[in-house]
């Protein structure tokens, strides 16, 4: 097992220096791994990278991935992937733990995925972390916020600024954008 994971810390670190060299100011790591933004921080450092941010994410369990894995054609034939996730029941205290691990690894913030069910783990993140703060919409919350309607998104992104949220990545956005320009003008 322990030569699966470091193949695995190889990998990321490779791909981590890789978008570092193509001009990426952020790499974020999907993988659930202890020591792996350990591998990928000191991989950055070590090609000269240290300007480049590492922002994992912490993706908590939820069918709300569905889309994107059928989309991408990535959910296993047999299993699941449920052990690289954070259990939904588990996951105010299970979050808080991965993010000190990894800000100890040297993580320099933290996305949080599907924050739609997640939104009092932001709170509870917020309240324990200092770093910056990703809220991340996942695929499968795309159709909840279109059936909101736009001024039903711009609340819904609102309340997660509030939450803690320091940025927010969504499939509305570019309708929530063009919403604030409109009401702007």
């Amino acid at each position: 097992m322990t030569s699966t994971l470091e193949g695995t810390y190889r990998l990321m670190a490779a791909m981590a220096v890789m978008h570092a060299e193509a001009g990426a100011d952020c790499v974020s790591p999907t993988a659930m791994l202890d020591g792996s933004i350990r591998a990928v921080r000191q991989a950055l450092d070590e090609a000269g990278h240290r300007d480049v941010g590492v922002n994992p994410n912490v993706a908590v369990h939820t069918s709300l991935y569905g889309p994107f894995k059928t989309l991408m054609q990535t959910d296993p034939r047999s299993g699941h992937r449920r052990g690289l996730q954070l259990e939904p029941g588990r996951a105010q205290q299970d979050t808080l733990l991965q993010a000190r691990r990894w800000i100890t690894e040297g993580a320099d913030s933290l996305t949080l995925q599907p924050v739609m069910t997640t939104g009092d783990v932001l709170v509870r993140l917020r309240d324990d972390q200092k770093v910056p703060l990703v809220a991340y919409s996942t695929s499968g919350e795309w159709a909840a916020l279109q059936a909101l309607g736009t001024a039903g998104m711009v609340e819904y992104l609102a309340m997660l600024v509030r939450a803690g949220a320091d940025q927010i990545l969504t499939f509305a956005a570019e309708t929530v954008a063009e919403h604030l320009e409109a009401r702007r003008a």
